[in-house]
């Protein structure tokens, strides 16, 4: 009874327009409406009708065609009052004098009038149907409340976070350790995630692929989902994308091969294919040949990780292995069940509700989609009796023939049944229209939904459309309906997905209402009927337009379009007078036809993807339209004011036309730019504006016609408005740029403020919260940028929400005072009773400073009068100084017991560090060029030095004086060490045995200070060393410095006795010096290396024999040694690159056998950025 359930929908939307019309105070005649008042009735009649059919649940045929027709009479009612709307709207706009005019306009909807006659025949209709109804046995029930009032529905979210999932650490465990063995023999191994659907294959996947460790492992990771279009150049075009973060729309295959070459040159990549469904071994082959003619020199290291319901499709792909992903355990399920039920907002949890829980979970039979379903559902029923509902409702899945499967259908038809109004299912049906996998922007989403009808706040009610479809979406998710939210800074949803098996079931209930057609290349409509969908997304070749006669099978009723491929616009324009959403994706369309003003009931218009620029004049009659996304303008045709409706205009580039501060209904605008020629954009024009939200950003204010300007946008009065971004051209005078900034004080409700290429030396007052101690009192972000005569810093410490600083270029400030901190009692009562404690920055999280060139001074805060201690930076996780080269003494910072991240960069007169205790929390330490730095501490305490715990990642550069550092024993997490010429350090570290975590080291200084125990490294898969890179500053050497490694000649001896060492060690990287003639010879005892770089070996005349023979070699890299002739026979290796080795180069040349006979064999061969495979045809 799909249908049915869409018909309800359909006739209370028609219903409520049908209110909205007649009690607006508009003056029409008596008789017209007396005439929508009959309607009313009708309409209400019918509603009772179809109550009964629905409850029913009747497969009477007899039945299903009243309903049927029922719902053809909806649809012509809901055209002709939409209809009406417009023509009120248009007589609005157009009347000049309204008393007189909209008499004559009145009158003219008379009995004789074609609209009466359409409103009659509608009620003509609907009689006809109620009677019909009455002779099939339907009869009038009352109607129940279906929805409640927008403002009703509790605005929570209580749907798992992901990274927080249950019963899957083993199977994250096993996947991840997979991806990041080097166990492989064969390029580029395939390892497939397998579970039925439901399982939680994909977000099993996007833990792995998101975990540290994988990230640190590959140099690139791609992701998208393939489902069932198995095209390999959509594929490929995919990664290319996700690459480069552009658009990209190649269609030959070699070429795209040779783009990925470039981007993926020597790196190791993870490729991720979600959700693949092709058991087709050609289509597969070609995709895998492709993936090995992109080669590189980590090409077994890099993999592909495949997730699918099919075993044939893993053996398909010949995976080397391959996880199969089992149901949760009952404990598992019930902790999952238990956080999702029981989350903050919903139930009070009661024994009573346990017991009732537990014995739903088990029928779930393990599976997390039918958990997370039921899960949500439950969270929003309160009392034991409605868990009891659900409980019975599920009694069936306990039967031995359900399947896992049948468990996770119904649970999402439980999920359906059980939204709380016709409205949200019928906005959850319109998802269909979308394909599978398809990434839903939220904003996008919503629009949608107004423009179709589908969200039409009660009169009553406070919330905006925008707000009740926010809240839709988050009850949607609530209820497993959607998933993987995606969330911006301030935890605003922006992005979701829906999983492939609530996409099915949206297609079930959106049968006759949504529907996806595709022409096939004989131009031929693939559906076998005529189509009635309301909605339809209609895909074709971009390279053939539509014809004609083909459109003519879809309904004429259709209200929503999503065209990708080609076709005349105007057919489409003349063929489908009532659409209210259209969507086109096409490249190739440049012109918008003037028949679009015949399109009075558009509300919602996407032309983004093409090449329109122009809006022609019959453009400014869309008085419905309130969506416009376009991706350029050249101009705005005259009279677009006139658009009253317009809430959202979108453009990809930023906005520079005049003609908008009539829009007052306007939401959304994207980033404008002021200009000050006749016909530009003038800030004036924002005046009225007040009802815009989000984020506005503002650039060009230099041409700013003057501070009267800036204080007429009033952002002041703009409360909706939560990010604010204001932007200069550093490369223009503005001699008013301060008055400006002052005339531009934004609301109080403001949440992130951007300030860029300012050039003024001041920040206006409203900056100072002395001045106005509430206006930012809610921010959560600021950045300045590139404000070179800017002498202040705005004070900060007070503002209790603020998470972010980034301030970058205020090269003119000299001192950071007490005032930074600030004091002021942002509540405005006396502070003589409070506690001893001030705490300064409370919310702070990021702090990053940045090219502060004069900056020679920072002040620790100052104690209030009536406080014994300042509480500084309390939950601060990232720091950030860098390139502040005045700055000789940081202030005390407090203890920073939650920072994460730590870099010092360019500070070349900072002495020492003010930490005096342990950072418990740090991971990430990076202290670069700061030359003067002694020490990490303000102090050489034993608790300082003991230990950065936590600490996984050191890079010290740079640092000559540096020898406070933590102990070395007490690095115990310690992943990845980078010390370059920083030889204090070394000489602090002379062993690193105690570093059993350490995967990642490079060490650049003098080998005297080399550690001593290198090999013994069990876990160390890279090492890069060598000298300081300035010959000098080193002790002359006739050897390489190597663990039993002292022999000008390169040999040590009998090999007799040799011990295993750099058991893990997979990529080397030796860089020498003048005077060097041979290599040391332990590293061809290095079983498990793959990758080998020799680097300024000056003198190094001939590379040994056992270099060739070293087993896993495929790789090897030579660079800068110029007196290099001689190369041994490179048996296994697959790639051999030369980098200014002038000798080598010749002896390797097509016409020189010196040195070609011993690498013609390899794959690929590089000399000075040239292929030589390439340059010789692939000889």
């Amino acid at each position: 009874m799909a249908g049915a359930a869409i018909f309800g929908a359909v006739a209370e939307f028609v219903l409520e327009k049908l209110l909205s019309l007649s009690f607006e105070e508009i003056g029409l005649t008596l008789g017209v409406k007396d005439e929508l008042k009959k309607l009313e009735n009708k309409l209400v009649m019918i509603q009772a009708l179809l109550s009964d059919a629905q409850s029913r649940h009747s497969t009477s045929k007899v039945v299903q065609r009243w309903m049927e027709n029922v719902e053809s009479i909806a649809l012509d009612a809901e055209i002709v009052l939409d209809e009406f709307g417009y023509e009120v709207l248009r007589q609005n706009m157009e009347t000049r004098t309204p008393k007189r005019k909209w008499a004559e306009f009145c009158e003219s909807v008379s009995s004789s009038n074609p609209m009466a006659h359409k409103i009659k025949n509608i009620m003509d209709l609907l009689g006809e149907a109620f009677e019909e109804g009455k002779q099939i046995g339907l009869r009038a029930v009352d109607l129940p409340k279906t929805r409640p009032n927008p403002g009703e529905i509790r605005l929570t979210h209580p749907f798992v976070d992901d990274s927080e999932i249950v019963g899957r650490d083993d199977d994250i465990s096993s996947v991840k350790g997979m991806l990041t063995s080097s166990d492989y023999k064969k390029d580029l191994p395939v390892i497939a995630v397998v579970g039925m659907g439901g399982q939680g294959k994909t977000t099993l996947a996007q833990l792995v692929y998101n975990d540290d460790a994988v990230v640190r492992h590959f140099n690139e990771r791609i992701w998208f989902c393939v489902s069932n279009d198995f095209n390999v150049v959509r594929l490929l075009n995919e990664m290319l994308q996700s690459l480069t973060r552009n658009k990209v729309e190649m269609t030959n295959r070699e070429a795209l091969v040779k783009e990925l070459q470039e981007k993926l040159k020597d790196k190791r990549y993870l490729l991720v294919l979600d959700d693949v469904w092709n058991e087709n071994q050609d289509e597969w082959e070609s995709m895998r040949n492709c993936l090995l003619g992109i080669g590189g020199s980590k090409s077994k290291e890099s993999k592909i990780m495949v997730t699918t319901r099919s075993d044939v499709v893993a053996e398909v792909m010949r995976t080397s292995y391959c996880h199969h992903l089992h149901i949760l355990s009952d404990d598992s399920s019930w902790m999952l069940l238990e956080k999702i039920a029981f989350a903050e907002g919903g139930p009070t949890r009661t024994q009573a509700l346990v017991d009732i829980g537990k014995r739903i979970v088990r029928r779930c039979g393990g599976v997390p989609l039918a958990i997370k379903a039921i899960g949500g559902l439950l969270y929003s029923k309160k009392d034991a009796w409605e868990w009891s509902e659900i409980d019975r409702s599920t009694q069936i899945w306990s039967n031995p023939t359900y399947r896992g499967m049948d468990r996770v259908s119904d649970a999402i038809k439980l999920s359906y049944d059980h939204l709380p109004s016709l409205s949200l299912k019928q906005c959850f049906a319109a998802c269909s229209i979308f394909p599978k996998d398809t990434l839903l922007e939220m904003d996008v989403l919503v629009q949608m939904w107004m423009a179709q009808g589908l969200i039409n706040p009660l009169k009553e009610s406070s919330l905006q459309m925008e707000d009740i479809g926010s809240n839709y979406v988050n009850l949607l998710l609530q209820m497993s309906l959607l998933q993987n939210p995606e969330k911006d800074f301030f935890n605003n949803i922006t992005r979701c997905k829906m999983h492939d098996l609530v996409h099915d079931f949206s297609l079930r209930v959106s049968k006759n209402y949504c529907f996806d057609m595709e022409v096939d290349s004989h131009d031929q409509i693939a559906a076998g009927n005529d189509i009635k969908a309301m909605h339809l997304l209609l895909i074709s070749d971009k390279q053939k337009r539509i014809k004609k006669e083909n459109l003519k099978r879809i309904s004429l009723k259709l209200r929503t379009l999503v065209l990708n491929g080609s076709a005349y616009l105007e057919d489409i324009l003349a063929s489908f007078r009532y659409i209210s959403t259209l969507i086109v994706q096409n490249s190739e369309v440049e012109v918008l036809p003037t028949a679009i003003g015949d399109m009075k009931l558009l509300s919602f218009l996407d032309i983004t993807d093409t090449k329109i620029s122009t809006l022609p004049d019959s453009f400014t009659i869309l008085y419905n339209l309130q969506t416009l996304r376009v991706d350029y303008l050249d101009e705005l045709p005259k009279g677009f004011g006139k658009l009253i409706n317009l809430r959202n205009f979108y453009m990809s580039r930023e906005f520079s036309l005049s003609g908008i501060r009539q829009l007052t209904n306007l939401r959304t605008l994207s980033e404008i730019r002021v200009v000050r020629e006749v016909g530009g954009f003038q800030l004036e024009e924002l005046e009225h504006l007040d009802s815009l939200r989000g984020t506005l950003k503002i650039s060009g204010l230099e041409d700013v016609s003057g501070p009267e300007s800036a204080a007429k946008a009033n952002l002041w009065r703009k409360s909706n408005i939560h990010m604010l971004e204001l932007i200069w051209d550093p490369h223009m005078e503005d001699h008013n740029g301060i008055e400006i900034l002052e005339g531009l004080k934004p609301h109080s409700n403001l949440r992130s403020l951007t300030i860029v290429d300012f050039q003024c030396s001041s920040i206006p007052s409203w900056m100072v919260t002395k001045n106005h101690p509430l206006l930012l009192y809610y921010l959560v972000k600021i950045k300045l940028e590139t404000m070179p005569y800017c002498k202040q810093i705005p004070p900060l410490g007070d503002l209790p929400y603020l998470q972010v600083i980034k301030i970058n270029g205020l090269e003119s400030v000299e001192c950071i005072g007490s005032e930074f901190y600030g004091c002021t009692n942002l509540d405005g009562a006396s502070n003589s009773h409070e506690t001893a404690v001030t705490t300064l920055f409370p919310a702070l999280r990021k702090l990053d400073l940045r090219y502060m060139r004069e900056l020679s001074k920072w002040s620790d805060a100052m104690i209030q009068s009536n406080s014994s201690s300042v509480y500084l930076f309390p939950l601060l996780e990232k720091l950030y100084l860098c390139n502040l080269p005045e700055l000789e003494l940081l202030p005390n910072l407090g203890d920073l017991k939650c920072l994460r991240t730590l870099t010092i960069e360019d500070c070349k007169n900072l002495t020492r560090l003010p930490i005096s205790k342990e950072l418990v929390s740090l991971e990430k330490l990076v202290i670069s060029w700061c030359p003067n730095l002694s020490s990490l501490f303000s102090e050489d305490s034993d608790e300082a030095l003991r230990g950065f715990g936590s600490i996984e990642s050191i890079d010290l550069t740079d640092c000559a004086n540096l020898v406070g550092v933590p102990k070395i024993h007490s690095l115990l997490s310690l992943c990845q060490l980078t010390i370059i010429r920083c030889d204090g350090v070394l000489a602090s570290w002379t062993r690193l045995e105690t570093l059993t975590s350490l995967e990642d080291l490079v060490i650049y200084g003098s080998p005297r200070f080399w550690p001593s125990d290198l090999q013994d490294l069990t876990r160390l898969t890279s090492l890069k060393i060598g000298g300081r890179y300035h010959q000098d500053d080193d002790e002359p050497l006739d050897y390489f410095p190597w663990h039993d490694s002292k022999s000008g000649s390169g040999t040590s001896g009998s090999n007799n006795n040799i011990q295993p060492c750099f058991v893990s060690l997979t990529s080397l990287e030796l860089s020498g010096r003048r005077n060097l003639k041979s290599l040391p010879e332990p590293i061809q005892y290095i079983s498990a290396l793959r990758d080998l770089t020799i680097k300024k070996f000056e003198d190094l005349e001939a590379l040994p024999e056992w270099l060739g023979k070293i087993p896993c070699l495929e790789n090897l890299t030579i660079s800068t040694c110029s007196n290099l002739k001689q190369l041994p026979n490179l048996t296994n290796l697959q790639q051999l690159s030369i980098w200014n080795c002038p000798l080598l180069k010749q002896r390797c040349a097509k016409d020189n056998d010196a040195e070609w006979h011993k690498i013609a064999h390899i794959p690929e061969i590089n000399i000075d950025g040239v292929s030589l495979k390439q340059r010789r045809g692939g000889a």
